[in-house]
């Protein structure tokens, strides 16, 4: 009997593997109907309790549970951990429940978004969903079991990220049952990493091109009085640089906004009037660095507009967001 979601005076058991949950018919017909109505045709009993035996997890019925009895309600979903928005999708979906599927979905975008914007900012969500990165091995196979093709590039581009070794031998859930990716999804991550590696490659030789010193340059005006400007040794060193991201880059992650930052730290945003206020400084001005943020920013919205066809899913997906 479990532990945590059963009620001695239920009337009826549902029981999932060898967990039993001894539960209310009135919740059950309130909240999912589907099972309810299982219980309501099943010929077996328990203690002249009517049984229903599901395939799912015991995890998964006790999150779908919690729910039903108000313990987890379904507005707590900015909170929930990846595991509990994996539940109420799988169960959601499989009983008929659209109020568990669409807070699970709505929250599960943020970790496997359709802009580039918010990927760059899915470190809030990460955190707040306690998302580890080898959960999107659970991701890939709950979206294509589910048929939520949208998020199916983002889930892909993850596992993307993954050590082969994780990719080929899989994971385990919050609750420990294995998960495991199929032998064509693990081709599927192969391929979809060599052209991604060849995308980051083509990133860092377009970058020693199109880093520029912009034409409106700012400290142009002092390189009569020092003989240099700033800005041209700033952005030779973006070009040439192999780090700050860019090994990211090569190595099949050209979405990695490490760089970005990079060049943040490389700008000087103050305006100088004086040649002597300037002397010292070995920044590059904000026309210029703006200019190679466009530049970079051009480059990976290439990348994400191109993600479905990058990974192989462009045929199931309609709706993609292309950057602009």
């Amino acid at each position: 009997m479990d532990t945590e979601v059963s009620f001695p005076d239920g009337d009826a058991i549902i029981i999932a593997s060898n967990v039993l949950f001894r539960v209310h018919k009135r919740v059950l017909a309130h909240h999912c109907p589907v099972l309810a109505a299982n219980l309501d045709t099943s010929a077996e009993s328990m203690g002249g309790l009517p049984v229903v035996r599901v395939t799912d997890t015991p995890h998964d019925i006790r999150e779908f549970l919690r729910v039903a009895y108000g313990s987890s309600p379904p507005t707590r979903a900015p909170l929930a951990p990846f595991s509990v928005l994996a539940a109420w999708l799988r169960v959601g979906i499989k009983y008929k429940m659209q109020v568990l599927v669409d807070h699970a979905y709505v929250n599960l975008q943020s970790l496997f978004p359709a802009t580039l914007s918010e990927w760059d900012e899915r470190d809030g969500p990460e955190s707040s969903h306690d998302f580890k990165d080898e959960n999107a091995i659970e991701a890939l196979n709950l979206f294509q079991q589910t048929g939520q093709f949208g998020m199916l590039q983002v889930a892909i581009y993850r596992c993307c990220q993954l050590d082969p070794d994780v990719v080929r031998n899989g994971t385990t859930r919050a609750d420990g049952t294995p998960e495991r990716l199929s032998r064509k999804n693990v081709e599927v991550i192969a391929r979809a990493k060599e052209r991604l590696k060849e995308y980051g490659a083509r990133m860092i030789e377009e970058s020693r091109e199109r880093f520029k010193r912009s034409e409106y340059c700012s400290y142009w005006q002092f390189r009569s009085y020092y003989k240099f400007c700033s800005c041209q040794d700033v952005i030779k060193d973006l070009r040439d640089t192999k780090a700050h991201g860019r090994e990211a880059w090569r190595e099949g992650d050209p979405l990695d906004s490490r760089f970005l930052q990079y060049i943040d730290r490389s700008e000087d945003s103050r305006d100088y009037e004086l040649r002597q206020d300037f002397a010292c400084y070995m920044g590059a001005c904000s026309n210029c660095m703006d200019e190679v943020r466009s530049e970079v920013g051009e480059m990976r919205a290439r990348v994400w507009n191109e993600l479905p066809a990058i990974v192989g899913v462009a045929d199931v997906i309609d709706d993609w967001v292309c950057d602009n």
